[in-house]
């Protein structure tokens, strides 16, 4: 039997992160009602693999349910987006399309995308829970980021800067100190957890001469699950 292998252009990202010391990438969605593009910085927050299936990442990054790009996601046919990773270090690029799925808390269960596909089944199979993976996930960003989830929805017009100063600094978890339950309960019900499954990568390495350009692109069946294809760079 032939032992399932990992995929390459994710073994170079995961290189790469390693030597950057930086997680930070653009994820870019389009408009609810027409093709505009919006992009903007996420953080990757970790993998998601199943071990019959490590060629198959889930890249997790995560997200406040009431954002703007939630309801773009939802409305893209196969919800749609793509991620861009720019390694300063190693001089590498990789722009990842890929389908999101988005599990927030049972308050919001109308903006939940559940995740489809063979991935999804074989979690699904080993009894992964998503909503402790969500709750995990909150626990782990820092108290300032945890503040930022007590505001007004993202993108509401405010009156005045002023209005800022009123909101809560940090948003300690239990146990630590200046805990508040309302605080934390009203942030992790905000908080949601964004799967982007990749289909098609396109990876380009500028630190070596000449340059390569390889595009990964998924294959449904067979021992090889990535097709590579070499592009002009």
């Amino acid at each position: 039997m032939m032992i399932a292998r990992t995929a390459r252009w994710h073994d170079a990202l995961e290189h790469a992160l390693q030597k950057e010391r930086d997680n930070v990438f653009q994820l870019a969605t389009t408009g609810a009602n027409d093709a505009t593009p919006y992009v903007r910085s996420h953080r990757l927050r970790g993998h998601v693999i199943h071990p019959s299936l490590p060629s198959l990442p889930l890249l997790v990054t995560t997200t406040d349910i009431r954002s703007p790009k939630v309801t773009q996601i939802k409305s893209n046919p196969g919800h749609r987006i793509e991620a861009h990773f720019r390694i300063k270090v190693t001089n590498e690029q990789f722009r990842i399309s890929g389908r999101m799925a988005i599990y927030p808390s049972s308050e919001f269960k109308d903006k939940r995308i559940e995740g489809v596909g063979e991935v999804y089944d074989a979690l699904r199979n080993q009894g992964w829970d998503w909503e402790k993976e969500r709750q995990e996930k909150f626990d782990s960003v820092d108290a300032g980021l945890r503040a930022s989830l007590c505001r007004p929805a993202p993108g509401s017009v405010m009156q005045s800067y002023k209005e800022a100063e009123k909101w809560p600094v940090k948003v300690p978890k239990p146990g630590e100190e200046g805990y508040n339950a309302e605080s934390y309960e009203e942030a992790l019900g905000n908080f949601a957890l964004l799967l982007i499954d990749p289909v098609e990568v396109d990876y380009t390495e500028l630190g070596v001469t000449p340059n390569r350009r390889t595009k990964f692109v998924r294959q449904e069946s067979g021992d090889e699950r990535w097709k590579e294809v070499i592009l002009v760079p």
